[in-house]
């Protein structure tokens, strides 16, 4: 079952959906010449709908608002006997990959066989293939589910956003518990209000039969809707709890050079954590797997086993030591003005000498009002600013960066590179002993989108063949 034509083998159905830049009914011959032996196809009119014709011995069903109950025909395709493994949904602005990869790779070393699917890539932990989206259209989610069920995945881990929750993708799937992280500035140019993008997240915990409802008390929108869930669990990185809920409330939070270490208290009893993670951000998205682990009957012995073995997260405050300079990069993925006030944040408390540079830029043809935001963040946190570009895509890249020295009070303090390599190449040369450098923004990602061209680059791979280089250096 596929809205891909060119995915199509013999017996398969395609279905034909009218998008808004194609339309997948001029398609459908393609399809059935390469063996779809029925097609469903969306019509417009109502009065069409239930139409059946016929096209070179292909049957051609005519379906009214057909995109609306895709995810329901999606989940009856693929899951027509069985029931699906247990699906656990992760949604806020930010934080859902690294919760998603660490219960994933926590539920792995519990000898649970995990999946994820995100923003990272979709398939078993440690599988990963590229994704496009976070959240996957209908039929591609019950597919890769169905795939996972069957090699034999006890759970999956879904990075859900509010675009997947607002335009249904999702509506059909039985998830079994859902985590909401927190709300901030993003996605405004799909949403329009912050209530708008609020009320979408909200409907992963409104219009599903969850059995566990997780949400951080630390966050304002979170605790509003408290009082709606009394069966909510809560957990905090900031020591809070209610008495009305179940809980984990974290404290005694110290700061290491090689990560984080704290203390719990739970509905479950209290314990003791060793990470190898950096920030408060991360206290937060530890509270969250550990709350999920418990609700899930894990004892705090294993946790506490568990949790000290767990993989960094590719592009997640991701680190790269040259010892030559003694100085520190770390890639993350913040783009949004909350991620990198955190970001930001997070590495003064792990360096107490030494400079906190800031590299980061602002992605085209989406939300202009964050710019300036991002601007007043990196100024009033770092030492150092140095503005790159991010994805262009089909805006100017100097507009760009004029709208973001906007929000500067002293934007000629303030380095412009473009090119992100040269940028990163630069710094290295320039750093001093014990510099923390954060480059935000691109984090995993290995694509760079200018104009209507997507290029190869990381930020990651770049960091790492220098990094090989100066061992190469080192060595010789």
């Amino acid at each position: 079952m596929t809205l891909d034509s060119r995915q199509i083998t013999k017996n398969d159905l395609f279905v034909a959906l009218q998008g808004a830049l194609l339309d997948g009914r001029e398609f459908i011959p393609n399809a059935i010449k390469l063996g779809a032996c029925a097609v469903l196809s969306e019509t417009k009119q109502s009065e069409k709908h239930g139409l059946i014709t016929e096209q070179n011995g292909a049957v051609i069903i005519h379906f009214y608002q057909l995109p609306k109950i895709l995810s329901k025909l999606a989940s009856r395709f693929y899951f027509p006997a069985a029931d699906c493994h247990k699906v656990i949904a992760i949604t806020g602005t930010n934080g859902k990959t690294t919760i998603a990869t660490l219960l994933a790779n926590s539920l792995t070393l519990l000898n649970q066989k995990s999946a994820q699917m995100g923003t990272i890539g979709n398939g078993l932990f440690g599988e990963l293939s590229d994704s496009l989206n976070t959240t996957l259209d209908p039929l591609s989610v019950f597919s890769c589910l169905r795939d996972y069920h069957v090699k034999g995945a006890k759970y999956t881990l879904m990075e859900v956003s509010s675009h997947g929750l607002a335009q249904g993708r999702v509506s059909a799937l039985p998830f079994h518990s859902a985590i909401f992280t927190n709300l901030s500035r993003d996605h405004l140019d799909y949403h329009g209000t912050m209530q708008e993008y609020a009320q979408a997240k909200k409907m992963l915990f409104d219009e599903f039969p969850l059995q566990q409802r997780i949400i951080n008390l630390d966050d304002e929108v979170g605790g509003t809707w408290l009082a709606g869930y009394s069966d909510a669990i809560t957990y905090s990185a900031m020591g809070k709890r209610t008495d009305s809920h179940r809980y984990l409330s974290v404290n005694n939070v110290s700061y290491l050079a090689q990560g984080l270490s704290f203390k719990f208290e739970s509905s479950w009893g209290n314990g003791s954590i060793m990470a190898p993670f950096y920030g408060d951000f991360n206290v937060a998205n530890l509270a969250a797997v550990i709350t999920q682990l418990l609700a899930e009957g894990f004892t705090i012995a294993e946790i506490e086993k568990t949790i000290p073995h767990l993989d960094t997260v590719a592009g997640r405050m991701e680190q790269y030591y040259f010892s030559q300079q003694q100085s520190t990069f770390v890639v993350d993925y913040a783009h949004t003005p909350d991620a990198l006030e955190k970001a930001l944040v997070a590495l003064k408390k792990h360096s107490k000498t030494g400079r906190l540079i800031c590299v980061f830029g602002c992605g085209g043809d989406r939300d202009k009002g964050k710019r300036a935001e991002m601007a007043k963040i990196a100024e009033a946190f770092a030492d150092k600013v140095i503005l790159v570009d991010d994805n262009p895509r089909t805006e100017p890249a100097e507009q760009i960066m004029q709208d973001i020295l906007s929000g500067f009070t002293q934007p000629q303090q303030i380095d412009c590179i473009h090119d992100r390599k040269q940028a990163i190449v630069k710094l290295l040369a320039d750093s001093q002993e014990n510099d923390l450098i954060l480059v935000a923004g691109k984090g995993h990602e290995d694509y760079q989108i200018i104009g209507e061209t997507r290029i190869d680059y990381s930020d990651r791979l770049l960091l790492a063949s220098l990094q090989h280089l100066e061992n190469k250096k080192t060595d010789l």
